[in-house]
């Protein structure tokens, strides 16, 4: 039977608010209009330029779609990924599961935030000469639509800012933004909501390189232990030292895809059987400056989005009411 929720007052989560504004939702009277025209040009056999037509079998089948189409309550006009989320959340919250998505680069932003702070309050420092002592916020905001836990604020006060910052923790080189690269909307609706809450104009999404965690290096080393085939015996003593050879390649690959700042990483983990040394490592120039390891993004506070995730979020409510009565 699940809990009783009233769905009018429900509050959107800062994460959550990006899906809700995916896709048009189609105007019915986009529909209506198409078919007054139609409906006139079969009753007249004239079109709207004044122009005499016949009537055809297609245009009765194309008025009797339009009519079905029209007649269709809103809820099954709105974008997929909306009703997907939708859906996800009125199961979660009327049947108290938790339908968290995890993997290996949600588990990095997780396990290193705070490195990921202390990296960043460390550039802001050295290279834009900026004093800051950041505090993770833990405080959550709301107001009577939406609600959102900011990373990070001037002030150390999510409620009394003048602007806030949020981490991100890349999971390699690769997948580090450029700073001219636009930041991801699920990113700036995140932003644009927090402003919201805040009540401020600035709000900056940094992207920061951390190393990996010990833990995940050793399961990107393993993925490759297995697939080389090394937990089998069946192999003479010249293969296995070979696999071995070939292992050893991979994993070094793997430190220095997935590794920064080298002494950092030796300094956390001591006891990390490093297959590249020091010596190389630095001589190679593998080890990245502190001005490399952030992208800053910078989201202005822009009312129109707000006005319209306020639509949505009405719209939202009401599809949330329907769910619980089918």
């Amino acid at each position: 039977m699940g809990r009783t929720i009233n769905w009018k007052e429900y509050k959107f989560r800062a994460s959550q608010c990006h899906k809700l504004l995916t896709g048009d939702i189609v105007d019915a009277s986009i529909y209506n209009d198409q078919i007054n025209e139609l409906e006139n040009e079969r009753d007249t056999l004239t079109n709207s330029n004044g122009n005499k037509v016949k009537w055809t079998t297609n245009k009765e089948e194309k008025l009797k779609k339009l009519k079905e189409l029209a007649s269709k309550p809103l809820f099954e006009r709105l974008p997929k990924t909306m009703t997907t989320e939708l859906r996800k959340i009125h199961r979660a919250e009327k049947h108290n599961r938790n339908f968290s998505f995890t993997n290996k680069y949600v588990q990095k932003g997780i396990q290193q935030e705070e490195e990921a702070i202390t990296i960043y309050q460390y550039y802001r420092n050295k290279v834009l000469g900026i004093r800051t002592f950041f505090i993770n916020n833990k405080e959550r905001l709301q107001n009577e639509f939406v609600s959102g836990e900011a990373d990070l604020t001037d002030t150390n006060d999510f409620e009394k800012c003048n602007e806030g910052f949020d981490t991100k923790c890349s999971w390699e080189l690769e997948t580090f933004p450029y700073k001219e690269d636009v930041l991801d909307s699920q990113y700036e609706i995140q932003n644009q909501v927090y402003m919201w809450l805040s009540n401020t104009e600035k709000w900056t999404t940094a992207y920061v390189l951390v190393n990996t965690t010990e833990d995940l290096l050793h399961k990107e080393k393993m993925k490759w232990y297995y697939a080389l085939g090394l937990h089998h015996s069946n192999r003479t003593d010249k293969e296995q030292e070979e696999l071995e050879v070939s292992y050893d390649e991979k994993c070094k690959e793997l430190e220095i895809r997935f590794i920064f700042d080298y002494d950092k990483f030796v300094e956390r983990n001591p006891m990390h059987n490093l297959i590249i040394t020091r010596e190389e490592w630095f001589d190679k120039g593998y080890n990245l400056d502190l001005e490399e390891r952030v992208v800053e993004k910078i989201s202005l506070r822009n009312n129109d989005i707000i006005s319209k995730l306020k639509n949505r979020i009405e719209i939202s409510r009401k599809y949330l009411e329907h769910l619980d009565n089918n």
